[in-house]
């Protein structure tokens, strides 16, 4: 049996000292304690590099923070085990890296020399992202509503692509294991951005990796207009890959003639949602409302995000509402084959012009993106 060499501990806790104090939410008792949130704002600096941004709507919302008032020592991320700040060192070191990486791209130098694409390039770039670990990859043109209030895009197409968590893990929330799961889930997001949007450099084309873990657009109201799958009451794209158990993220791109999809045949699952309500059930909170609420924007409210995120912060990131989803757990080919209808549902549908122009019960679901 191997003893770990004491030194090699104490300088795998010096590198996990300064991940935590670069990624733990902010605790308001002291202000000098790690943020996300300060985290996030370091990276979107670097939109100051642009001359120009693709604008927010009027209407738009801010990201939703996710610092808490919780002090220090009732976050479970600040009070892990030595056995677990050494487990989860192999998954946080690189997803630091590969979103400090993709930081970089935003330095304002990169000139495009193409604005259309070939099918056979976008075949290998799809490709690419398969064997990268992506579970699904589709084409969008940005809604401006969906960036959020006070950020801008580099250029108004994107990419959106996801990648899947394993079931039986996830199914294990709330615990370490579930949370080394989700930022696994969100390494290969970052490692696939960076890696598509190099080859999508090096052919002459804008590539602008979202941020994999927060971002400057709303990556659910995105990959449901782009026709991944459909956002259910817990806030979460249910797709029919994966259910809830997907990780989404972008890249911006100046590609005018992408293959947009301007239906969705998933939004079938909403009416499901208002028959089941498992996820508002379960949730340990209760912080998913009963009925959505209209939030002012023309849109409507599904998460009480300040009950959600002291329970986030507690727990490991929680993820309940995404483990009990019967789309995670038996599949959303088996619900749909067992679903008989709700005619008596709601009909709420992501609106893909201005807000304002929007037809009327629109909704934009949006959870933290955790």
């Amino acid at each position: 049996m191997h003893t770990r060499c004491p030194a090699t501990v104490e300088k795998c806790m010096m590198i996990f000292q300064t991940i935590y104090r670069n990624l733990i939410s902010r605790s308001n008792n002291d202000a000098e304690s790690p943020s996300l949130d300060r985290l996030l704002d370091q990276f979107d600096r670097e939109l100051e590099n642009f001359t120009t941004l693709v604008q927010p709507a009027a209407e738009s919302l801010p990201r939703t923070p996710f610092d808490s008032d919780l002090p220090r020592e009732k976050m479970s991320l600040a009070n892990m085990s030595l056995r677990q700040r050494l487990s989860a060192l192999p998954v946080m070191l690189p997803l630091v890296r590969q979103m400090q990486r993709s930081a970089r791209m935003y330095d304002g130098r990169f000139q495009p020399m193409r604005t259309t694409v070939t099918p056979a390039f976008l075949r290998e770039i799809e490709d690419m992202a398969y064997t990268a670990g992506a579970k699904d990859l589709k084409y969008i043109k940005v809604p401006s509503q969906a960036i959020f209030k006070h950020k801008g895009i580099p250029h108004e197409y994107a990419l959106v692509y996801m990648v899947e968590m394993d079931q039986e893990t996830m199914s294990t929330s709330l615990s370490f294991a579930a949370f080394k799961e989700v930022a696994q889930g969100y390494k290969k997001l970052a490692v696939i951005g960076n890696k598509l949007s190099g080859r999508m450099r090096a052919q002459g084309f804008a590539a602008y990796p979202g941020t994999a873990l927060g971002g400057l657009t709303d990556y659910c109201y995105l990959a449901e207009a782009a026709g991944l799958g459909a956002i259910g009451y817990h806030g979460l794209l249910i797709t029919p890959e994966a259910g809830a158990r997907v990780r989404i993220n972008t890249i911006y791109t100046n590609i005018t003639n992408l293959p947009l999809e301007f239906d969705n045949e998933h939004l079938w699952v909403r009416d499901f949602c208002a028959m089941c309500r498992k996820c508002i059930r379960e949730c340990p909170p209760q912080a998913i409302f009963d009925q959505p609420r209209p939030r002012g924007d023309g849109g409507w409210q599904c998460i009480d995000h300040s009950r959600c995120r002291d329970t986030f912060q507690q727990n490991f990131g929680c993820a309940i509402c995404l483990a009990v989803c019967p789309f995670s757990q038996a599949g959303y080919q088996k619900v749909q084959s067992r679903f008989k209808g709700n005619p008596r549902a709601p009909q709420f549908h992501i609106p893909l012009t201005p807000v304002s122009q929007a037809i009327p019960q629109t909704i934009s679901l949006s959870l933290p993106h955790t």
